[in-house]
């Protein structure tokens, strides 16, 4: 189905006419009580959506357009474990790791293997894992790329110190990111983990391997089996690799890179911040699914946001959106929503293979705040392209006995206002000349957390897997496969075999 040929897609551009004409502060003006009215909130996550170019009439038009697009449906579809992932033939279940599905072979096998990751992350915590020279585990350097990377590390930081081994990642292949983590490691209480699906993924098994190599030279007699531990999808391949078998983490093959931190990808997280913690992210993950399984669209907030993404972007022509987390522990959100949402909707052709006649995934780009405000937000409130941002912060911050996040909050709070309404909102009498004037007209969404807690990090990540796939059905393609991503692979592989 095409839905820029459905007859609401020519309503709502009749919405984007009608609407380029007001402005933020009139809709402010002429809704008196709009931040509450258009405030929702869900598994603890609040969405201020006030600051958002839109009315009620326009916001009816893209709920139809959801349900023209059988937003209700293909729901359903991805909470029952159908392989929606039609061109890999294969579902698109990572729910089903925080919220157990229907069937208990399913749920159990899930379960178990959870508890093996888990508590294997306890054992390293207590210090009751050995090397192979009797040296107990201090250090823990953990590989991967992409989606085996961008969410343990963001929630891994997001959560606060760590306890525990010392914890590195190492992503790039560059040899930096690795030698600075080897800097103060000991060869013989140093464990290496590596989390890649396929168990192909040349940078990681590249750094893997160059580990290996510094241990050797370090260590003779080291028995580097002793020191490695797999998490994959092709149990075989890690063994050929090495791997001791009791040490191989599995998870579904339907489990996508960037929706797996839930799984034994998450592993790292556990180890940081323990067992107790990384249940309650799933928790957090589980309540906004219910959320979203179960909420009405006009109230379900990843349907709003999804929305709102394919307004901006098809009918108002914003074809970037910035993502501004003001607080430093969320300083890695940027990066992980950019892989997100710009590999699940990074799309040209439909279901069917047809090439799309409308624009898919925004740029999705930010910064942490207060930073990003002497840096990008010179462009934001007077560049030539206005930018939707998503202010991400923490509501604990508004009233926290600590200053400094009183004022971060207060910062996020008036930088929203300020793209909304411009100079307007300094009540000022005299027009500033033009070099200086702000006009407002940018809109913006104000996302709250009530805490930086796993509970509520879980729900917040989840609402951005939701919207994403919301988006994916609106535009009627496929938000779980990647293979744009493969041919600069291929050309790799062609090189080094010449």
């Amino acid at each position: 189905m095409n839905p820029s040929q459905l007859p609401v897609w020519r309503d709502l551009q009749q919405h984007q006419r009608r609407l380029a004409a007001q402005s933020l502060a009139r809709l402010f003006d002429a809704e008196p009580q709009r931040a509450q009215r258009w405030t929702r909130e869900a598994a603890g996550v609040r969405a201020d959506l006030s600051r958002d170019l839109i009315d009620e009439s326009a916001l009816a038009s893209l709920l139809e357009l959801a349900r023209a697009m059988r937003v209700e449906e293909w729901r359903a579809r991805l909470f029952n474990g159908e392989a929606i992932n039609h061109t890999e033939q294969r579902p698109a279940w990572h729910t089903a790791l925080r919220t157990p599905p229907a069937d208990a072979a399913t749920s159990a096998a899930l379960a178990a293997e959870r508890d093996r990751f888990l508590a294997l992350a306890e054992q390293l915590r207590a210090g009751q894992i050995e090397g192979a020279t009797g040296k107990t585990i201090d250090t823990v350097i953990c590989f991967g790329i992409g989606g085996s990377d961008l969410g343990p590390r963001l929630v891994t930081e997001a959560l606060g110190a760590p306890s525990g081994p010392k914890l590195h990642f190492v992503a790039n292949i560059d040899p930096v990111e690795l030698d600075a983590a080897l800097a103060h490691a000991n060869p013989g209480s140093t464990l290496l983990v590596a989390i890649s699906k396929s168990f192909t993924t040349l940078e990681t098994l590249a750094n893997v391997r160059a580990a290996l190599e510094w241990m050797r030279e370090r260590a003779l007699a080291l028995d580097a089996a002793r020191h490695l531990v797999a998490i994959t999808s092709m149990p075989a391949r890690a063994r050929a690799f090495g791997v001791a078998a009791e040490r191989v983490l599995t998870f579904p093959d339907w489990v996508g890179g960037r929706y797996s931190l839930w799984s034994a990808c998450g592993f790292p997280i556990a180890l940081a911040h323990g067992r107790a913690r990384f249940e309650q992210l799933l928790a957090g993950a589980a309540a906004m699914d219910l959320h979203f399984a179960t909420a009405p669209l006009a109230d379900n907030l990843p349907v709003l946001l999804a929305a709102l993404g394919v307004w901006y972007v098809n009918f108002c022509g914003l074809r970037a959106r910035a993502v501004m987390p003001y607080a430093q522990r969320l300083r890695h959100l940027p990066g992980y929503l950019q892989q997100l949402e710009m590999e699940s909707c990074g799309k040209s052709v439909d279901r069917d293979g047809a090439p799309l006649s409308y624009d898919t995934s925004p740029i999705v780009w930010g910064e942490v705040g207060t930073t990003a405000q002497h840096s990008v937000f010179q462009f934001l409130h007077q560049g030539t392209h206005a930018c939707p941002v998503d202010f991400v912060t923490c509501a604990g911050f508004a009233d926290s006995p600590i200053e400094r996040e009183r004022l971060l909050f207060m910062n996020a709070l008036a930088q929203a206002d300020a793209l909304a309404c411009g100079d307007r909102v300094l009540g000022a009498a005299q027009a500033k000349p033009a070099h200086a004037a702000t006009h407002g007209g940018r809109p913006s969404t104000f996302i709250t957390v009530p805490q930086l807690d796993a509970r509520s990090l879980g729900a917040l990540l989840a609402l951005y897997e939701h919207r994403t796939f919301v988006q994916s059905v609106l535009w009627n393609i496929n938000a779980f496969d990647q293979f744009g991503v493969e041919i600069g692979k291929q050309l790799l592989t062609q090189r080094l075999t010449r």
